[in-house]
């Protein structure tokens, strides 16, 4: 049976303390809780915030997600593509996001902030306009994208193929520039 939570915190929890994971939480706040390689499908999530907790390899299936935040949090694995996109808002701040995807999804109302993206797969995805901000985006899998307007001045570490996506109005640092033509070869000596 599927419970409601509204204005609940939950400090320092195992799952197991919820009696089934396709709830509907809102208002609600998870901090160093361990919820890693759960099942939340179907579950609604509106207004809430996750503080220090794992939650890699956990399945959001089908999930709605509006106005969720993970702040400090481990998401290793997770495919957020599965996701329900109906109203999806969700923000990241210094979270590890290793291997995680966002397949073929819209992350126009996404921020990312001091994350670690390293091997995640944004293929197939649009950013429009979307700020990367001091993020780690080490071996990033970007193909087919839509990055138009997107922040990437304080990024490190990516590889975008200009002629496999659209980075019209997209911003750089001068540093980073390396990231944009590493595929054909170039070599960028610094001045």
């Amino acid at each position: 049976m599927k419970e409601n939570y509204f204005n609940e915190n939950f400090t320092s929890i195992r799952i197991e303390k919820l009696k089934t994971l396709s709830n509907e939480y809102e208002n609600c706040q998870f901090e160093g809780c361990a919820l890693s390689s759960l099942s939340f499908e179907k579950a609604t999530f509106i207004d809430c915030l996750f503080i220090h907790c794992d939650l890699s390899n956990t399945s959001f299936k089908s999930a709605a997600m509006k106005g969720v935040t993970f702040d400090t949090c481990k998401l290793n694995g997770i495919h957020f593509e599965f996701c329900s996109s109906f109203m999806l808002d969700l923000k990241f701040y210094n979270c590890q996001m290793h291997y995680t995807s966002f397949f073929s999804m819209n992350l126009e109302s996404v921020q990312f902030r001091k994350c670690e993206l390293k091997e995640s797969d944004f293929t197939e995805m649009s950013a429009i306009s979307t700020s990367f901000e001091f993020c780690d985006l080490l071996n990033c899998q970007f193909d087919q994208s839509n990055l138009s307007g997107a922040d990437f001045t304080s990024a490190v570490n990516y590889r975008i193929n200009p002629l496999k996506n659209q980075i019209k109005k997209a911003r750089f640092s001068s540093s980073g520039l390396i990231g944009l033509v590493a595929d054909f070869g170039i070599e960028v000596v610094p001045d």
